[in-house]
């Protein structure tokens, strides 16, 4: 009796002096190994691990010490929470403790550690030696009663079950063992608020200061890897109306790291649904996923080959939103010795995440005020243009006009032909201008609804190079039109059609001097109706080239100026062309001659 009150003094002086360290220990990973090394050495037991209740519910061994066989085997090991109860339920209790005797084990349990080589140092036949298959529990808990986890030991060093004294050291070593763990978590979930709510108002910040959406994702990274302790991320911002998809990877080491290119069509889908749940998603190595309802086996099976490629314990997905639009996602890993995510954590990515979309939808939003400031602007350059052009335009045959009426009136009886043939070109120029307008007018507004029939394209341009073969005989100019047999229809605007023709062909006509050739041909080639107008003409510059298309560009050819016109048609062209799903190309050289192609949607 004496040594044992000599072993119960010395045991609880050690006690004493390890929970005096234990409690001072924030880091939760050495708190642990001391523990354990502490109830191996206080108790008097060779080996024991601490097992903690993780988020799920489950236990997890965390800590082993004493033999590293039992290490090896036992840590990271998790036990369901029902199986834990169903050993509870048929185990012997010790005041607090637990003894499952050999044997005695629940089905369902999962198979525990056995030393292959340890000896009993107890008599043989003696009712309370050790059987290593005996298993002994100290649960501990948290000041409101709620499990922390428990201390399991074997082998004693007596080979013996432990005495009454023996155990109450176990039970008071396991609650002090539960009020150093609920302290320390406490200091480390503070710590853990202090750094999320860092990591959080820096993001909110960058996220206020900066309207470039490629930047923010890029200096949010850092901030956000610090912030969740994550060793891998991948911070991806989805592509948008006027910026590029833009991603930002990081590392704990601050290293890039290889983005998986497999995962990107996994986490876009998730961060949908994340988004629309108003959650994150976690898939853990061993298959553990939350929520359940948003994952399908196949992306769980995806992620997993990936974290075991990275050798990654677990993956955490939160959507970058705002609104009812997801705008990317951020995606974290943690290691083999890292912890859950904490609900905390999670909480934090979404904040985070809404705090990025906050920032991309802003910065598109900007986006799109510059371009529609631009926009407006070039409308407001392009109506001053129109209006000066058009002035222009009107005012020197309607300064003919009057000119010629005016000589008429002060000279009636003189001839008065030549006037009014100058009268009647002019007319006839302001008659064209004004249908040309129209026209240009009519095909530019987008909310006028497009006449649609099925169209021969090349029976249309027959007819309008029949129009033009007179206009050519005069200019001598040799007019061929060639048309592939069987050509398929097009569907849209046969009048709109028409004029886009006539202009390609009386371009060619008008440019091209006496003794040149225009060829027009319609083919079909794949799913396209061609035509083709080619000419041995004036040709145009490269620089002309690029305004061929505006209203009223005339060229700086002089010779080209020579010939009337309003510098409408290819502007008319392009429009109705594009209305009906075709493209326009042109491919001149000055001095050479043009070629004009038209191609569109075959039926």
């Amino acid at each position: 009796m004496r040594d044992g009150v000599v072993w119960e003094v010395l045991a609880l002086s050690r006690l004493t002096e390890l929970m005096n360290r234990v409690s001072a220990q924030d880091d939760l990973s050495i708190l642990f190994d001391m523990v354990v090394d502490g109830a191996a050495d206080v108790v008097g037991f060779k080996v024991a691990a601490i097992s903690l209740v993780v988020p799920s519910g489950d236990i997890e061994v965390v800590a082993v010490a004493g033999d590293d066989d039992a290490r090896t085997e036992l840590l990271g090991r998790r036990t369901p929470r029902p199986v834990l109860e169903a050993e509870f339920a048929v185990a012997e209790r010790w005041g607090s403790l637990r003894f499952v005797p050999a044997g005695e084990l629940p089905d369902g349990s999962a198979e525990g550690w056995v030393s292959a080589d340890w000896t009993a140092p107890t008599p043989a036949g003696d009712p309370d030696a050790w059987n290593p298959e005996d298993t002994l529990i100290a649960p501990f808990f948290d000041a409101v009663g709620e499990l922390l986890g428990i201390l399991s030991v074997d082998l004693p060093l007596s080979g013996r079950r432990p005495d009454v004294t023996q155990r109450a050291v176990l039970e008071l070593f396991a609650n002090q063992t539960g009020i150093a763990i609920s302290a320390a978590r406490q200091r480390h979930a503070l710590s853990e608020r202090v750094r999320l709510g860092e990591a959080v108002q820096t993001v909110a910040r960058i996220a206020q200061e900066d309207l470039d959406p490629a930047r923010v994702v890029d200096v949010a990274a850092m901030p956000i890897s610090a912030g969740l302790a994550s060793a891998g991320l991948w911070l991806r911002a989805f592509a948008g109306e006027d910026d590029d998809e833009r991603e930002s990877v990081s590392a704990r080491s601050g290293e890039r790291v290889h983005t998986p290119v497999s995962l990107v069509a996994i986490a876009r889908r998730m961060a949908a649904r994340c988004w629309r749940a108003g959650v994150v998603a976690v898939v853990g190595a061993d298959g553990h996923v939350t929520p359940a309802r948003l994952w399908s086996d196949d992306d769980i099976a995806q992620v997993r080959v990936f974290l075991s490629d990275a050798a990654a314990r677990s993956l955490l997905i939160a959507p970058m939103g705002s609104g009812s639009s997801c705008f990317g996602y951020i995606a974290c890993t943690r290691g083999p010795g890292d912890p859950d995510w904490t609900d905390a954590e999670a909480q934090a990515a979404l904040e985070m995440g809404r705090d990025l979309g906050r920032a991309i939808r802003n910065a598109r939003l900007y986006a799109v005020e510059r371009r529609v400031a631009a926009e407006l602007r070039e409308a407001d350059r392009s109506k001053t243009q129109l209006f000066s052009t058009v002035s222009h335009e009107l005012k020197n045959p309607l300064a003919s006009i009057v000119g010629h009426v005016e000589l008429l009136r002060q000279e009636p009886d003189a001839d008065g032909d030549w006037s009014l043939g100058v009268i009647e070109r002019n007319t006839e120029r302001l008659q064209s201008l004004v249908d040309d307008l129209l026209t240009l007018s009519r095909v530019s507004d987008p909310d006028r609804a497009m006449p649609e029939a099925d169209v021969d394209l090349g029976e249309v341009s027959r007819d309008v190079v029949d129009m033009f073969r007179p206009r050519a005989d005069t200019q001598q100019v040799s007019l061929t039109f060639d048309l592939e047999e069987r050509l398929p229809l097009v569907r849209g605007s046969a009048g709109d059609l028409e004029r886009v023709v006539q202009n390609l062909v009386s371009n060619a006509v008008k440019f091209t001097p006496a003794g040149g050739k225009v060829a027009v041909s319609v083919a079909s080639r794949r799913d396209r109706v061609v035509l083709e107008c080619t000419d041995d003409g004036l040709g145009i510059s490269p620089e002309d080239q690029e305004g061929l298309f505006t209203e009223f560009f005339r060229g700086t050819n002089p010779e080209t100026l020579q010939v009337p016109g309003t510098g409408l048609g290819l502007s008319i062209a392009q429009r109705v062309v594009t209305r009906h799903g075709g493209r326009i190309d042109v491919d001149s050289e000055l001095g050479r001659g043009t070629s004009v192609t038209l191609l569109l949607p075959a039926l």
